[in-house]
C-alpha cells in the first residue's frame, strides 16, 4: 500500500480497515476504491412470488454463513404477508443442514473464526435484551469447530442494534411495512448502501422503488446474482468506487485515457 510503485489500492472488507486504508493514502496520487461492509434490505411485497422469496431470503443471508458483505440480513415484510412469509420461512430454515464446506450436502459451513463467533453471538444476546423474538433452527451442530445455527429475529424496530449492526453472520432481523413509501425509509435508514432487493409482481413498482433505494446493487426478484460485466459497489460506510464493468476498469487509467 504504500511502495512507492503502487497507484492504485481496490480493498474489499470491513469498513474499519477500509477508513485506514483511506486514511493511509490521503494526500497522496494513488487512486482507492473501498467495498466495505452492508446491512442490506430485502423488501418483499404481498404480491411477491412467496416461494420464490423465501429461496431468495435464505440465499441472501444464509450462503456462506452470512459471511457476506451484501449479505441480505435486513428483511423488510408487507404486514399482511409476514405471518405467512416467517412460517415458510422457518419450516425451509429446518431443512438446512451444518456441517463440512467440502460436503456437498452441507448447507451452512463454519463461522470464520472464534472471535467472529462471540460477535454473532454478542449481537444476538443483545437482539434479545432489545425486545426482539429469537428463533433458531433446531439443527444438528457438529461437536467441532465454530457453529452458529441460522437465527431470525421477528418484532425488530430499526433502532435495534441487530438492524444496524453488520452481524456478518447467519442471523436474520425481520421488520414490517405497510406502504412502499414506509419501506424505502426504512431499507434507507442504515448507514450502509451496498445491495438491496426488491420481491413483486408488479415491474413499475420495483422500477419505483429502486429508483429511491440507496444501495449501490439492487437486485428483483432475486438476490446474491452477480454479472461480471455489471458495476457492483456501495454508498455511504459501504464505500466508494466500482468493481466489475467499464466502471471497475476506470479506476485503474490514468491521465487522458480515462
Amino acid at each position: 500500500m504504500r511502495h512507492p510503485d503502487v497507484d492504485k489500492v481496490a480493498f474489499t472488507g470491513s469498513t474499519g480497515v477500509g477508513r485506514d486504508i483511506a486514511r493511509a493514502v490521503a494526500g497522496t496520487d494513488k487512486k482507492v476504491t473501498l467495498e466495505l461492509g452492508g446491512k442490506a434490505a430485502n423488501i418483499v411485497f404481498d404480491d411477491a412470488p412467496i416461494d420464490q422469496a423465501v429461496e431468495g431470503i435464505v440465499n441472501g443471508i444464509f450462503f456462506n454463513q452470512g459471511h457476506v458483505c451484501c449479505a441480505g440480513s435486513r428483511l423488510l415484510v408487507q404486514e399482511s404477508i409476514h405471518d405467512e412469509v416467517i412460517d415458510r420461512l422457518k419450516n425451509r430454515l429446518s431443512t438446512l443442514r451444518l456441517g463440512d464446506p467440502l460436503d456437498k450436502n452441507t448447507d451452512i459451513g463454519a463461522i470464520n473464526s472464534a472471535a467472529q463467533l462471540a460477535r454473532i453471538r454478542e449481537l444476538s444476546d443483545i437482539g434479545e435484551a432489545e425486545g426482539a423474538e429469537r428463533w433458531t433452527a433446531d439443527c444438528a451442530i457438529p461437536d467441532k469447530g465454530f457453529w452458529f445455527a441460522p437465527t431470525i429475529f421477528t418484532g425488530v424496530e430499526a433502532s435495534h442494534r441487530i438492524a444496524r449492526d453488520e452481524v456478518f453472520g447467519p442471523v436474520l432481523s425481520v421488520l414490517t411495512f405497510r406502504t412502499p413509501a414506509e419501506a424505502i425509509a426504512k431499507a434507507n435508514n442504515t448507514p450502509y448502501g451496498l445491495s438491496a432487493g426488491i420481491w413483486s409482481d408488479k415491474g413499475s413498482r420495483i422500477l419505483a422503488v429502486a429508483d429511491r433505494l440507496r444501495a449501490g446493487v439492487i437486485w428483483a426478484n432475486t438476490f446474491n446474482r452477480f454479472d461480471p460485466s455489471s458495476p457492483f459497489g456501495g454508498y455511504k460506510e459501504s464505500g466508494y468506487g466500482r468493481e466489475g464493468g467499464r466502471q471497475g476498469l476506470t479506476a485503474y487509467l490514468k491521465g487522458a485515457s480515462a
